[in-house]
């Protein structure tokens, strides 16, 4: 019987954020039983971690449960001043009457800090649930905002702790990929790659375009070859 090859269409795939993808573990457990009460309960909330533990998938998933959850994606730099941000922002959020603000992490330009503070104040003055994603130093923020997101209710949510709980994660997103990735694959990504969530899964997407692009599936001796070479353009030091 012939074998059939591997067929990848001339596009990228769009980014699928279904709840059923999100992997539940013991670092995540705390934040998603709050985002739960959130959801019916309302307040203010802010996500955070110290290492990139999931928070933008989580938002990502949640807001495509419903019409009532307002999505906006803010980065830490801009060339607009405070006020159009903030006109913006509200364009984007009014409509809704839960928001969530997913703020990509690092050190936010001054305009966005005072635009953030200011829309998180519309959203106590119009009575709004708002949920804040963001990883960051708090004290290099300024006053009226870090005193701001000290004073909500915050989660903390952490990475897996664990590689099956990692392996499930890249299981699920090699799901959405153009590509039949057997569990080995994965096993060896662990075994050369650090153990961290923007490391692995950049890695996986990569993977994936080099043996399209090399007509080549994934044996042991490419695979070393491939993630050694991944893992020095990331991480120097570490080879």
């Amino acid at each position: 019987m012939p074998v059939q090859s591997q067929m990848r269409l001339a596009l990228s795939l769009p980014e699928r954020y279904d709840y059923g993808d999100w992997i539940r573990h013991d670092g995540v457990d705390e934040a998603c039983d709050r985002m739960a009460l959130w959801c019916v309960h309302g307040g203010s909330l802010w996500l955070r971690s110290l290492d990139p533990a999931g928070k933008t998938h989580l938002l990502r998933t949640l807001a495509r449960e419903s019409d009532n959850f307002a999505l906006l994606e803010v980065s830490v730099l801009s060339d607009q001043p405070a006020w159009q941000l903030v006109e913006q922002w509200m364009r984007e959020l009014e409509g809704s009457s839960m928001w969530m603000l997913d703020v990509q992490p690092g050190v936010l330009a001054v305009p966005v800090a005072q635009a953030l503070f200011h829309c998180l104040e519309r959203a106590r003055d119009q009575q709004r649930a708002v949920t804040l994603a963001w990883r960051g130093d708090v004290t290099a923020l300024p006053p009226e905002l870090s005193s701001r997101l000290l004073a909500m209710e915050q989660c903390v949510l952490a990475p897996p702790s664990d590689d099956d709980a990692l392996l499930n994660i890249l299981h699920s997103s090699a799901g959405r990929l153009q590509w039949e990735i057997r569990q080995q694959v994965l096993q060896a990504m662990l075994t050369y790659l650090p153990r961290q969530l923007d490391v692995l899964i950049p890695a996986l997407r990569e993977l994936e375009r080099r043996s399209f692009e090399q007509h080549h599936r994934p044996g042991p001796a490419w695979l070393k070859q491939q993630l050694t070479g991944i893992a020095a353009e990331l991480h120097p030091r570490l080879i």
